[in-house]
């Protein structure tokens, strides 16, 4: 159960089947209603799991409900008490959407693996906005749009470990070779509809960095560029955060949606410096309390042609946008594994204080579990 402005009380309930019913297919599905908007939600999977050694699974998705521009629930597929918390308060550039979704990924060889998917999805704001269909033209406004997308994801991990659970693969990650994976989406116009072709081509590189005695650091790269012109609900969202929850890919003093971008690159670092420091003082030592660091850093753009075709601007008078010059810049500190699964942390916002709603401090909670 959660409690926003546009949905008002919104109740959700679903069902995931496991390896009791079967081990080549997982089925799921959940149901919600919006007693303020007087709306259903819902959302089907079928997975077939065609190969485990190699593994191999084809998947169709389809949903239809309120998402929030500036909330990408497919990088934070992971982080369920973070969507949860989203679902919550006031609702800035809300949206219902259509989702349609067929996936298909094999394990081609071992730490080398390819993902095909098409993906339909349909965009209505509950919010003011509008696009030009022609800059420049008044009467060109339009509200709703549609996208088809193709999508090609390469992902190398040549040393990477997996546990594999009931119906379930968790990676254990790479012990000494970095993660790289290539994603291109091509944006096919007229398919269902689809109003824009686009192309989209994002880059990551992740790498554990074991540093003895200071501990483990954590270091993620991440660069994307669009070709074509899009209104700003399609361009690369910086997931930001207004949870008082710590999630490590999102920027946690950011706000939902205050930065978009045709072009980036990021530095992500987080730093576990095990008992490096704490252990060095009696009570922490006994208490096994672990020193953590983290710094986030992101380098955007945004073209003049993708900036005003979106009617009103995307962002509030006074604010400023990510440029190339001047990085978001965040800083922090943190304690885990308080009562063994606790973690807290202390952020710094570090540019861009000027923009509406900036914060230059935040203490951030979430649980964790670790050996």
């Amino acid at each position: 159960m959660a409690f926003n402005d546009i949905e008002g009380i919104r109740i959700q309930s679903g069902f995931r089947t496991n390896y009791h019913f079967s081990r080549k297919w997982v089925i799921g599905a959940q149901l919600g209603y919006g007693f303020k908007d007087e709306r259903i939600k819902y959302s089907a999977f079928i997975q077939h799991i065609l190969d485990r050694k190699r593994w191999t699974t084809v998947s169709l998705r389809v949903r239809s409900d309120l998402g929030r521009v500036g909330i990408d629930d497919e990088n934070l597929a992971d982080n369920y008490l973070f969507l949860a918390a989203t679902r919550f308060g006031i609702f800035r550039r809300g949206y219902y959407f259509d989702e349609s979704r067929i996936n298909f990924q094999r394990e081609l060889l071992k730490g080398f693996s390819q993902r095909i998917a098409f993906r339909y999805n349909t965009f209505s704001p509950a919010f003011d906005f509008a696009y030009y269909t022609n800059p420049g033209d008044v009467t060109s406004l339009e509200q709703n749009f549609q996208t088809a997308e193709l999508i090609f994801e390469t992902r190398i991990a040549r040393d990477e470990l997996f546990i594999q659970y009931d119906n379930e693969r968790v990676s254990l990650g790479p012990q000494k070779w970095p993660i790289i994976t290539i994603r291109y989406t091509h944006g096919m116009p007229g398919i269902g509809g689809s109003d824009f072709e686009y192309d989209k081509l994002r880059l990551s590189f992740q790498k554990r960095l074991p540093m003895g005695p200071l501990g483990v650091g954590r270091l993620t790269l991440t660069g994307e560029k669009i070709w074509g012109t899009l209104p700003y609900p399609l361009l690369s969202l910086h997931i930001g955060n207004e949870t008082p929850f710590y999630t490590d890919v999102i920027y946690n003093l950011m706000n939902f949606g205050e930065f978009f971008s045709d072009r980036f690159v990021s530095v992500q670092y987080r730093q576990n410096f095990e008992g490096f420091i704490l252990n060095r003082i009696p009570v922490m030592r006994k208490l096994k309390w672990r020193l953590t660091g983290l710094a986030n850093v992101i380098y955007g753009d945004l073209r003049e042609d993708n900036l005003s075709i979106s009617y009103p601007l995307p962002f509030p008078e006074g604010n400023s946008n990510l440029t190339m010059d001047k990085p978001y810049l965040e800083l922090g500190y943190g304690v885990e594994n308080i009562f063994r699964f606790l973690r807290v942390d202390f952020v710094h916002r570090l540019s861009y204080l000027n923009n509406d709603r900036a914060r230059t401090f935040g203490v951030l909670f979430t649980a964790q579990f670790k050996l």
